[in-house]
């Protein structure tokens, strides 16, 4: 399904933003430790400018998926939009979108279930027949990941 794919995509490029940042601001905090030598925090400092160059053609490549994912979500309305919503842009799990919605793991799994059938009858063969250009992109991106 290829509109599913583009939701897993933009995901994916959420989640690797959010652990790229852990790990510059986990960098962050340990330059600010005492103790530390001029030469160990060069270090540091190179390793952080790399980072967040990498951060920043991250966010990019995420801002391109989520584009295309929000064009899909745009079909849904409600608490199916809601649901994928959080998951596919937001990047939370299933128990994090329960737990803040205040409904059980199971009504989210059942909204998700509902929205991917609408998202499928929108779509149709549609969906598959058609492979962006982008995706060229995209796989050369997650070779570069690995």
């Amino acid at each position: 399904m290829d509109f599913l794919e583009r939701l897993k995509y933009a995901r994916q490029a959420e989640l690797l933003v959010q652990a790229e940042l852990e790990h510059i601001e986990r960098l962050h905090r340990i330059m600010r430790l005492p103790n530390r030598s001029d030469e160990y925090l060069r270090g540091l400092l190179d390793k952080l400018t790399e980072l967040e160059k990498r951060l920043n053609s991250y966010i990019d490549h995420a801002v391109d998926r989520k584009n295309e994912a929000l064009n899909i979500l745009d079909k849904l309305d409600g608490d199916e939009r809601m649901v994928l919503y959080q998951y596919y842009i937001l990047g939370k799990g299933w128990d994090a979108i329960a737990e803040e919605v205040h409904y059980s793991i199971r009504w989210v799994y059942n909204t998700r279930e509902k929205a991917v059938k609408r998202l499928s009858a929108i779509y149709g063969e549609q969906g598959s027949a058609k492979k962006n250009r982008c995706f060229a992109r995209e796989e050369k991106i997650r070779k570069e990941w690995n």
